[in-house]
C-alpha cells in the first residue's frame, strides 16, 4: 500500500518516547530485568535488584544494589537537578554512588557539583546491551541507542562552531529539552565572556530560555541591560528581547525610585531599543547576524495607559478606572517587558541560519550595543 502523510522516519515514535525522562528510566529497568550483566562495566557490579523511585534514596530513578553495593542513577534530559535535590542525594550514604545519566553535552554539569559524583552518557548506557544475550533487550537497546546518538551528534554540531563555518543551525533541534540542553552550556561560554547569565524555561510554556545581563555604568547588579533568546511554540525561529532590566536580586527591593531610574534610562534609550537600530549594528559588525534577524511589524508595543501611576504605584497598585487588576498587557509604557522594571524590543530570529555559537555571540554583540550607546549622564 501506498504511504501517505509526512515521511517515513526511522525511530518517531521512540523520538517521542525517550523524550520523557520517566519513560527512559522506565526502559533500564525493563532492560535491566531482561539482561543486568550490561551493568558491570557501567558501575562495577551486576545488581541483584533494580527499582524505581526508592523513597529512602530520595525516590532516584533507578537504586541498583548486590549485597554490600549499591549505585543511585539519577536521569536527567531537560531538566536540571536543583541544589535541594543535590543535597538531598549527597546527605544519603556516602558508600552509595552516585550517577547522573544525562546526554554527553550535560557531562560539564558535573564541574558544578561534588566529586561524589559520576557521569554515565546515555547512549554508551544503552549501548551496553547492544550485545546482550537477551535478542528484546539488544533490539531495544540498539534503537534507543542509535536515537540518543543522533542526539549526541546533533547537539554537539550546534554547539561546536558558528552556522557559517560549517555548524549545525539551531533548527535542527526538533525537540524542546535538546535546546534546553544547549542552553545550559550557553551559559557557560557567556560566563567566560564576563556576563551575568541564566538558562530555564518559560512560565507556562516551558520554553526554552536563556538570558545575559551587562551592567549599567556606575550601577550595582541590579541595574542591568539585558539580552535574552527565547523559543517559540508551533512556530519556526525564535526572538531576540533586549533592552533595560533593574530586576531587584534577592534581598532588594522595587520602590519608585528604581521604577524611575529604569524607564527613565529606556525612554532615553528608545531609538536604540529597538530593531532596526540593533539590525544596523549587527549588519556592520556581522553580516550573518544581521541577515538572521528580522522583524515584520513594530519591534515594540504602543503606549497604553497611565504608566506615570505606576512608577509612583508599582504595577499591581497602580488604580484602574474599572477597578480591574492591573497588567503589563492593559497598561504599558511602549516596551515589552514584565513587571514595571523592563523595557524591552522583540526582534525575530531565523534559526536556519545561526548556530548556538552563533546565539552567543548575538547576545554578545546585542549587550554590546546596549552599552555603547548608553547616555553619558548617569540616570540613577
Amino acid at each position: 500500500m501506498e504511504r501517505t502523510g509526512a515521511p517515513w522516519v526511522r525511530g518517531r515514535g521512540l523520538e517521542r518516547l525517550l523524550a520523557q525522562e520517566t519513560n527512559v528510566s522506565d526502559l533500564i529497568q525493563f532492560l535491566s530485568d531482561r539482561d543486568p550483566a550490561p551493568w558491570e562495566p557501567l558501575v562495577g557490579f551486576v545488581p541483584d535488584d533494580l527499582v524505581r523511585e526508592v523513597s529512602a534514596a530520595n525516590n532516584a530513578d533507578l537504586l541498583l544494589t548486590a549485597g554490600s553495593k549499591s549505585a543511585v542513577i539519577e536521569v536527567k534530559l531537560g531538566h536540571l537537578m536543583s541544589a535541594q535535590q543535590q543535597d538531598k542525594y549527597e546527605a544519603l550514604d556516602p558508600d552509595l554512588d552516585l550517577y547522573l545519566a544525562a546526554l554527553g553535552a550535560d557531562e560539564v554539569r558535573l564541574s558544578e557539583v561534588s566529586d561524589r559524583w559520576k557521569f554515565l552518557s546515555l547512549s554508551s548506557l544503552f549501548s551496553g546491551w547492544e550485545s546482550s544475550q537477551d535478542e528484546l533487550a539488544r533490539s531495544l537497546a540498539r534503537e534507543a541507542a542509535t536515537l540518543l546518538k543522533e542526539w549526541d551528534r546533533i547537539i554537539s554540531g550546534v554547539l561546536e562552531t558558528g552556522a557559517a563555518e560549517g555548524g549545525l543551525q539551531l533548527d535542527e533541534l526538533k525537540q524542546k529539552f535538546l535546546a534546553r540542553v544547549v542552553t545550559r552550556r550557553l551559559v557557560k561560554e557567556l560566563h567566560s565572556r564576563g556576563y551575568m547569565a541564566v538558562a530555564g524555561v518559560t512560565s507556562g510554556g516551558g520554553l526554552p530560555i536563556i538570558k545575559a545581563w551587562a551592567p549599567i555604568r556606575g550601577e550595582g547588579e541590579d541595574r542591568t541591560f539585558i539580552a535574552e533568546v527565547r523559543w517559540r511554540d508551533n512556530k519556526p525561529g525564535g526572538e531576540l528581547r533586549f533592552g533595560v532590566d533593574f530586576d531587584p536580586r534577592p534581598g532588594h527591593k522595587e520602590d519608585e525610585e528604581v521604577r524611575r531610574a529604569a524607564y527613565d534610562l529606556a525612554h532615553s534609550m528608545e531609538h536604540d531599543i529597538d530593531h532596526q537600530a540593533l539590525h544596523v549594528r549587527l549588519t556592520e559588525d556581522r553580516s550573518d547576524l544581521g541577515e538572521a534577524l528580522s522583524r515584520g511589524k513594530s519591534s515594540r508595543p504602543t503606549a497604553r495607559g497611565d504608566w506615570e501611576a505606576v512608577i509612583v504605584h508599582g504595577l499591581k497598585g497602580a488604580p484602574m478606572k474599572d477597578g480591574g487588576r492591573n497588567t503589563r498587557r492593559r497598561t504599558t509604557p511602549a516596551f515589552y517587558g514584565d513587571g514595571a522594571l523592563r523595557f524591552q524590543a522583540i526582534s525575530d530570529i531565523d534559526f536556519s541560519r545561526v548556530s548556538a555559537q552563533d546565539l552567543v555571540d548575538l547576545i554578545d554583540l546585542t549587550l554590546n550595543h546596549l552599552s555603547s550607546t548608553e547616555p553619558e549622564q548617569s540616570m540613577s
